[in-house]
């Protein structure tokens, strides 16, 4: 019995310096190369996020969760967030006027473990493009994001499909990273914000790996951010 606990210690004693090395990783890599662009005055952010395995292909989301189809599966995903602004860009459908004006770019890096089905841990990097914040009057405000990047699973996953469409079978461990986000703040809260977030893993319909090989994971998160302007809602 004392051997099986001091083993579990062991390995939560691991688990713990392994996610404390990846978050180290993923804030280091975001400084060295947000420094290769001149900074705004969003300057840095770091979030803190949980979600779980939804059990649905991503073209299928929106109406599994509208008609009340959408499952979970006991897989945990935990992740440390650190981005930061590096300019702006309008971002509109070609010759339409459908998107997002002076839209925020933001250099984002993840650090993430996963627990329950799947133990494997995970860092992501990506381009955030964040919409400006819309108001919603007495209520706050919020804002939607779209990063687009790439994700590496330092261990194979053993929940996802394989490159035979086998769970937990000859996974694919370096995956197309996408994320969805919406952003809330109150107009009192001078640097938080919560958000809800998709982060998504996939091999773009065989560009990378076969389709259903990847994850979507949907989740809550708190993040805080050490400026004054509009990245955030305020």
């Amino acid at each position: 019995m004392e051997s099986r606990k001091g083993s579990e210690l062991a390995g939560l004693l691991a688990r713990t310096i392994s996610i404390t090395q990846l978050a180290s990783w993923c804030a280091s890599l975001v400084i060295l190369l947000s420094g290769l662009v001149p900074a705004t005055a969003e300057s840095s952010r770091i979030g803190l996020y949980s979600g779980q395995w939804a059990d649905t292909r991503l073209p299928h989301l929106p109406y599994n969760s509208l008609t009340g189809g959408l499952s979970f599966d006991d897989s945990r995903l935990h992740s440390l967030i650190v981005s930061r602004q590096i300019g702006a860009t309008d971002l509109f459908l070609p010759g339409r006027r459908i998107g997002f004006e002076n839209a925020s770019i933001e250099l984002e890096g993840t650090a993430s473990v996963h627990s329950g089905l799947q133990d494997h841990s995970e860092v992501t990097l990506g381009v955030m493009l964040r919409s400006q914040n819309m108001d919603l009057g007495s209520l706050g405000a919020v804002n939607l994001g779209w990063a687009n990047g790439v994700s590496y699973a330092l261990e194979a996953p053993a929940y996802e499909f394989g490159l035979d469409l086998v769970r937990g079978e000859n996974t694919v461990q370096l995956q197309y990273y996408m994320g969805f986000e919406l952003e809330y703040a109150h107009h009192s809260w001078t640097h938080l914000s919560l958000f809800t977030r998709l982060h998504h893993r996939s091999g773009i319909y065989g560009v990378i790996s076969p389709s259903k090989t990847g994850s979507n994971i949907i989740g809550l998160g708190a993040r805080l951010r050490f400026a004054t302007d509009r990245s955030c809602p305020a």
